[in-house]
């Protein structure tokens, strides 16, 4: 029988991590207590052991994925006498089944009818629980309409993305998301400029008899950035997990703590006098 080995939780926060580095590969065989890969939390790089004794028949995440979910399936041991090529394809399977069992699990359910009320003004209940009271519809009420991204008449866009609209001139609100949740994303706002399709963004009228507002540094971007130097003198390094996590939770304080600075005048001319002495 195949041994499934999932993404392990090295820390009771960690919802997934990266997966840095393979230190077995296809067809070789571990013991109870081999290193078996390095894993990349938002703290540090740990090592995973193997728990079982078999041989590598599968592979199924690559070194180097970012972002692997907690229990997820990362590799298949055949167990000892069990063919591996047998093992990678059954054991692979198995969380496949398993995900869409749990799919069709949480389809809607159908609702018990609802007896009329008794005499005591009460819903009865279907097996005697506590009654439910239902809240009628009119009939003419037009159904909600669909949320757009998470919040009613917002566009939900990422600060590098309305920082490139804003230069090029376009409208965040008229280009379609394709990140998480429809958010809008940098390649969007590319490709909306490169297509022509976006529309300008309106300029906000001042009132009558404000001051006109200074002009705005442009911020420039990374591409923009690295065009200042030239190709091969640089390297890109990614951040890793914990200058993530560094970066989130600042951003996060500064954001969400409310900020007071103090100042301080000192008169330091008897100081000033002793150090020329």
């Amino acid at each position: 029988m195949p041994i499934n080995i999932t993404m392990p939780a090295l820390s009771p926060t960690m919802e997934e991590g990266n997966l840095s580095k393979w230190l077995v590969k296809e067809g070789d065989k571990v013991s109870p207590g081999d290193v078996i890969a390095e894993i990349e939390t938002d703290k540090a790089t740990m090592e995973v052991e193997a728990v079982d004794e078999g041989t590598v028949a599968k592979l199924v995440v690559p070194a180097g994925t970012e972002g692997v979910k907690v229990n997820a399936l990362i590799a298949v041991l055949a167990a000892e006498g069990e063919d591996a090529g047998a093992a990678a394809k059954s054991g692979a399977a198995a969380p496949a089944k398993a995900e869409a069992s749990a799919k069709k699990d949480d389809g809607p359910k159908a609702q018990a009818p609802t007896s009329p009320s008794d005499g005591g003004g009460r819903a009865a209940g279907a097996g005697g629980g506590e009654p439910t009271a239902a809240t009628p519809t009119p009939a003419g009420r037009p159904a909600d309409p669909p949320h757009k991204g998470e919040g009613e008449g917002r566009t939900f866009a990422s600060p590098l993305a309305r920082r490139i609209a804003k230069e090029a001139g376009v409208d965040v609100s008229g280009v379609t998301g394709t990140g998480p949740h429809g958010r809008v994303v940098k390649a969007d706002v590319d490709a909306a400029i490169a297509g022509g399709g976006a529309k300008a963004a309106p300029a906000a009228k001042a009132p009558a008899g404000a001051p006109a507002p200074a002009p705005a540094v442009k911020a420039m971007s990374d591409d923009q950035v690295l065009k200042l130097f030239e190709q091969g003198s640089y390297d890109l390094v990614p951040h890793d997990n914990m200058r993530k996590t560094i970066a989130r939770r600042l951003v996060e304080a500064k954001t969400t703590i409310p900020h007071f600075y103090l100042t301080l005048d000192c008169e330091l001319d008897a100081l000033l006098a002793l150090r020329t002495q």
